[in-house]
């Protein structure tokens, strides 16, 4: 590879996240993961340094060029060892076993800074424990979005199993082959259809009260807080529920979600529980052209409404989950997703003074919360694995409320993040027990059993 093969470009959510750094906190994205049975350090670390050389760009830096910043990827040699001792430590002052110090330990973790400007763009630490070890994970999301993330813990977990990480080669960073038209003549159309949205979506939001835990306004940004909670009823008793109401877990999550904000308005026919869903652009690249291992992913706002019941309510937003949907199969946001293709043009100085001047001004849409779901997280452990992830925490900082969904072991895990500066730890402790309530009286005793 030459000299200038080694710079990679960034794409526009790579540019955004590089204007947010540092304003909003160091955007990287740690994963906390407890196993069952003893994690040797030094095994730990060999999986890390395999991984590093399987994932180019785990060895890249951000490095200014002439009129931007590019990924430069550090060559897969003797340095990279020496920058491990900084990325892989030892902690033995956290109890492993303890939820709430666990719980306070990933928020130190997620608030502690990540220069992307040296070193390596990820972080690992070990709690040893002799039954239950704790290992987080932790890499910038100029690296890689969620998928990217859940890609490197699989390949990590199963390295720890005895099996080998494949290569993760470089591809391509730009989504733009999977948001603009497949031909010249489709832009009029995807144009005029997005035109016409924008305009219904804003006759929708007219006149409406969006419902937050936000107790005051800030001009700036804080510091984030994370919460576990394993929900009061076994991830099988949701599946049940869904499969009942016709539905899947994840839009019944959403409605569930959607329900507990809209008990603080009842009576309120404006009220409005927004929330925004995230959308992997994957699947609409080109045949042979999707890539793996960077960030790809685009969000859409859904609103739940006032309802009779929560099966209206699920159907409702069932809906509005498929028109949005459709708008990325049909290329609709191939307009707004172009522009900000031409924002990082404004450099680097300008683009983070919007972003301090909006959350300044409070020009940021207000959402309710960011709700993404993994799923059953099952395939985290590799067939007949000896050494096995028990919990899984994800994380990262965000501009709202952040509820990671996923089930592993027989139970449905949240990860609830938060910034300080509007929202207080209390109440958000209150709504996640609001939820368990509305579960405990939807979902039959024996159900939950």
């Amino acid at each position: 590879m030459s000299h200038a093969d080694d710079l990679q470009a960034l794409n526009r959510s790579e540019h955004l996240y590089w204007a947010c750094e540092g304003y909003l906190g160091s955007i990287h994205q740690p994963y906390v993961l407890r196993f069952q049975g003893p994690l040797e350090a030094a095994t730990v670390r060999q999986a890390l340094r395999e991984l590093t050389s399987a994932c180019p760009r785990l060895r890249g830096v951000v490095e200014p060029t002439r009129f931007s910043h590019a990924l430069r990827i550090l060559p897969d040699d003797a340095h990279i060892d020496a920058l491990l001792d900084d990325a892989f430590q030892v902690q033995g002052d956290v109890d492993p076993t303890s939820r709430t110090a666990l719980q306070a330990w990933h928020t130190r973790l997620l608030n502690d800074p990540m220069p992307m400007e040296r070193g390596l763009p990820w972080r690992a630490r070990l709690l040893p424990h002799p039954t239950q070890p704790v290992l987080a994970f932790s890499a910038h999301h100029i690296i890689g979005d969620g998928r990217s993330m859940v890609q490197f813990i699989a390949a990590l977990v199963a390295r720890l199993n005895g099996q080998p990480i494949a290569a993760m080669p470089l591809q391509s960073a730009s989504m733009a082959p999977a948001v603009r038209p497949k031909a010249w003549w489709h832009w009029p159309g995807s144009i005029a259809r997005f035109l016409k949205q924008a305009r219904a979506d804003a006759r929708e939001r007219a006149g409406t009260r969006v419902l937050t835990l936000a107790r005051r306004s800030s001009p700036r940004f804080t510091t984030s807080t994370v919460h576990h909670h394993a929900l009061s009823v076994p991830a099988d008793a949701l599946k049940a529920l869904a499969k009942a109401q016709g539905t899947t877990v994840n839009t019944l999550l959403l409605a569930l979600v959607a329900e507990v904000f809209l008990e603080d308005a009842a009576g309120d026919p404006k009220a409005r529980a927004a929330i925004r869903l995230s959308v992997d652009l994957r699947r609409h690249f080109p045949a042979g052209q999707s890539p793996e291992i960077g960030n790809h992913v685009h969000s859409f706002v859904v609103h739940g409404r006032p309802q009779p019941d929560l099966t209206a309510q699920i159907a409702d937003l069932d809906t509005q989950v498929r028109q949005q949907l459709a708008r990325y199969e049909r290329r609709d946001h191939a307009l707004p997703l172009t522009v900000y293709e031409w924002l990082p043009l404004m450099g680097r100085r300008l683009y983070s003074h919007l972003i301090v001047q909006a959350k300044r001004r409070q020009r940021f849409a207000p959402v309710s919360c960011h709700l993404t779901n993994l799923g059953p997280a099952e395939f985290i452990n590799p067939k007949d694995a000896t050494l096995r992830v028990t919990e899984f925490w994800p994380a990262t900082v965000s501009t709202a409320l952040l509820i990671g969904a996923l089930s592993l072991q027989g139970r449905q895990l949240l990860t609830v993040i938060h910034q300080n500066d509007e929202v207080d730890p209390a109440d958000v402790r209150r709504f996640l027990g609001r939820l368990d309530e509305k579960l405990q009286q939807t979902i039959p005793e024996r159900a939950a059993a």
